[in-house]
């Protein structure tokens, strides 16, 4: 009968063998997600269920059920394993190689690579993807793009343009075939989201006390694993700028020096040149300098690196008048716009049809007035507050940004949640949850759930909101009666 000692030395041995049977579990579900991509992913050939939106799961083919199944059970065990495992270091360490198949397959959840690699043709094609869709620009794969950037012109910064540039041009020198070509295009620009992520694992190692915590919830989660290894989402390279940037605001290895706050501006002004909701960043990088002096030249810094890449690409800023055009999706991921959503269906109830367009401008521009007073209330908590506060201010107002605007995707969130993984870790488990929950809010073939659930989604903003708005006022008639 074995002794204590013998069982002491046994547990390592029954770690080891846990360890590993959890490696090959979550590699099996990374497989299946894979499969599922195959089958009812964002297929090169289009939209394999086409008719899912109008006439339901019945009118699709039995490949695509398979796959739609595959896609929950495979993401469900990913997440259980994510959820109960991913902390211990060698499953963080593991990660990426998890997602190895999703390398191989075709994207999941979004079809918007295929639209980076037109918009990157256009542009090498003399275009401007300003103010021109890749179907009136020409673009060759056409087919395979979203019916949404057809005519409409991107809403990408000039980095972002240059990147999918960049991989459009790599697939030509390597092949004249036009399906090897977006095979190619499509690969290159994974290893840019990849590039991103690194830089995310290099900042963060950097920023965080708890670094494994914040790889755990900003690097290996599930969410990344669809939008950021299988998507390409350009979201990634900007947060992978932006941890960087603020890394590099942060850094304690070094005497603050003008290079270290013209660095810090320069990656915050690249991650604002690739999407232009990393703009509020720099207010928050230019906090963890500790000198004004230092800080004036970030800034100049940044004014300058932004206007070297926007001149280097000679795009100009047709971008910005172009996000308006995303703005036209109505949508209740974005809680503004789900609240004016509930609120027009009301009044539809009430016989005013024609009330739902007001209603959902009227709750945008609410919640654009609920991002400016979270991001001046966030500034003044960090003005004086210490390095970790000042990210974590960032992070929030990351995080108010992308779901208080009108439009709102899973994608957009990276940002924040790379951010907020290095500054709060004690919230590491509600975010976790939100990680979850963005993860199946897009079918793998690119139909969001948003789109087949207008009206309960729409509602269930409006409750969360009235919630939301009762806690305020009880908690604040709560600390008025208590004694000073």
């Amino acid at each position: 009968m074995p002794g204590p000692a013998d069982r002491g030395v046994d547990r390592p041995r029954q770690n080891v063998a846990v360890s590993i049977r959890l490696r090959y579990a979550v590699f099996a579900a990374t497989l299946a997600l894979a499969g599922s991509a195959y089958l009812a992913g964002a297929l090169v050939s289009g939209d394999p269920a086409p008719t899912l939106r109008t006439d339901g799961l019945g009118s699709t083919s039995t490949a695509f059920r398979i796959g739609l199944l595959l896609w929950f059970l495979a993401g469900a065990a990913l997440a259980f394993f994510w959820w109960r495992r991913g902390r211990t270091r060698a499953a963080i360490l593991l990660g990426p190689l998890w997602a190895v198949p999703l390398w191989f397959a075709p994207p999941l959840a979004s079809r918007d690579v295929y639209a980076y690699a037109c918009q990157g043709a256009i542009w090498l094609d003399g275009r401007d993807p300003y103010s021109t869709g890749v179907a009136d620009g020409g673009c060759a794969w056409v087919s395979s793009v979203p019916e949404l950037w057809w005519h409409n012109p991107a809403p990408y910064g000039p980095l972002a343009i240059a990147v999918s540039g960049a991989a459009v041009a790599l697939a030509r020198a390597v092949t004249s075939d036009q399906a090897a070509q977006l095979a190619v295009a499509l690969a290159a620009l994974r290893l840019a989201a990849a590039a991103g992520l690194g830089l995310v694992v290099w900042g963060a190692v950097r920023l965080a006390r708890d670094a494994r915590g914040a790889l755990w919830l900003g690097v290996a989660s599930p969410l990344v694993a669809v939008h950021v290894i299988s998507g390409a989402h350009n979201d990634a390279l900007m947060a992978g700028l932006v941890v960087a940037g603020l890394a590099v605001a942060r850094s304690t290895t070094t005497r603050p020096t003008v290079l270290r706050a013209l660095g810090a501006g320069a990656l915050v002004a690249a991650a604002c040149a690739v999407k232009i909701t990393a703009l509020p960043v720099l207010a928050f990088a230019l906090l963890l300098l500790p000198y004004w002096r230092l800080r004036l030249i970030s800034a100049v810094g940044a004014l300058a690196a932004f206007a070297g890449l926007t001149a280097a690409t000679g795009l100009g800023f047709g971008w910005l008048a172009a996000l308006r055009g995303t703005g036209e999706l109505q949508q209740w991921t974005s809680i503004p716009t789900g609240v004016g959503m509930a609120v027009g269906y009301l009044l539809r109830a009430l016989g005013h049809p024609g009330a739902m367009s007001a209603c959902v401008t009227t709750a945008r521009a609410l919640g654009f007035a609920a991002i400016a007073v979270i991001g001046l209330y966030a500034l003044r908590r960090a003005w004086f507050g210490p390095p970790r506060l000042i990210v974590a201010a960032c992070g929030w107002v990351l995080l108010a940004l992308a779901l208080l605007g009108p439009v709102f995707y899973p994608w957009y969130a990276l940002t924040a949640l790379a951010v907020l993984a290095c500054a709060v870790s004690s919230w590491a488990r509600p975010l976790a949850l939100l990680v979850v929950v963005l993860t199946f809010l897009v079918l793998p073939n690119g139909l969001g759930i948003a789109v087949l659930t207008k009206g309960p989604g729409a509602f269930l903003d409006l409750a969360i909101v009235i919630g939301l708005a009762v806690w305020a006022v009880r908690s604040a008639a709560a600390g008025s009666r208590a004694p000073a």
